[in-house]
């Protein structure tokens, strides 16, 4: 099987799922882990260790992988929410002031400045009059002679 699909596999599938595979693998990783422990000679007292400094990785691998979750899924969101706004008033463009106002107050200028980065065919960085930053979205021609 070639690695870009297995990774492209990885990368469309949810935390749950993968938690749910690697939580299932977890009893063939150990036992890997022991045999190699035991081919170097390892006492049981060190290999135990070795098992929990393993399982210890596991759970901070998870935790880490739901609060990205987390944080991707929130700036899916803002992103969603602002483009909504945008296309309701028939906007192209607003500053962060505006969005806090009127969209969702927590978010702060750092937070919006991630925005067009992570959204870069959705999302553009605008200064909007008096040099205020905001966000203005990304709309795609539409005339006839295009194909």
């Amino acid at each position: 099987m070639d690695p870009r699909t297995i990774l492209k596999t990885l990368k469309e599938a949810s935390p749950f799922d993968l938690f749910l595979i690697s939580f299932v693998l977890l009893p063939f990783i150990f036992d890997a882990w022991i045999d190699v422990l035991n081919k170097l000679g390892v006492t049981n007292q060190a290999t135990y260790f070795s098992l929990a400094i393993v399982l210890v990785c596991y759970v901070i691998g998870i935790i880490g992988m739901l609060l990205g979750s987390t944080r991707e899924r929130k700036r899916d969101i803002a992103k969603d929410l602002i483009i909504q706004y945008l296309t309701s008033k028939e906007y192209e463009m607003v500053s962060f002031e505006r969005i806090r106002t009127n969209i969702n107050k927590s978010y702060s200028d750092s937070f919006l400045e991630t925005l067009p980065v992570a959204f870069p065919n959705d999302i553009r960085k605008a200064k909007l009059k008096g040099s205020k930053a905001g966000l203005a979205r990304i709309i795609e021609s539409q005339s006839e002679d295009e194909v």
